[in-house]
């Protein structure tokens, strides 16, 4: 184990609701999916715009999460139980959607702001670019 050295005098903080606290981390065991719901948070809160979320490619293409997931088991394999147990919990909602043929999976925060966008992408009414729903939700790969 290394040892951490402190945090910065000036360091960037990422909010984190209280109900975390209060009510998800009791109830979470695997250390995979509080990583992951902690690092779903952080990547949220980086992203300007809206609506904000992040996608299950960026989520296995960040070296930072992926190193975080090595285990006894396959980082990959890891992350996708994680996401699964996060979105079954209902930490995290899930939208697949397909851009020039290639399914896209999509994380929300559950925030009331982040289910209305999901309601308003599912209608129409909000465009996520070339991307559209695709119905029924694919599983998470």
């Amino acid at each position: 184990m290394t040892t951490f050295s402190g945090f910065p005098a000036k360091t960037k903080f990422t909010p984190i609701p209280n109900v975390f606290f209060t009510q998800l981390l009791p109830e979470i065991d695997d250390p995979a999916e509080l990583k992951i719901t902690l690092h779903v948070i952080w990547a949220i809160y980086q992203r300007r715009g809206y609506p904000r979320f992040v996608t299950y490619r960026e989520l296995l293409s960040s070296p930072v999460l992926m190193r975080g997931l090595v285990s006894n088991g396959s980082p990959s394999q890891l992350l996708k139980r994680a996401v699964s147990q996060a979105t079954g919990r209902g930490t995290l909602l899930h939208l697949t959607l397909e851009r020039d043929g290639e399914i896209e999976d999509l994380y929300f925060l559950n925030s009331d702001a982040d289910r209305r966008a999901l309601e308003r992408i599912r209608s129409g009414e909000l465009k996520l670019g070339k991307m559209v729903v695709r119905e029924p939700a694919a599983a998470v790969r």
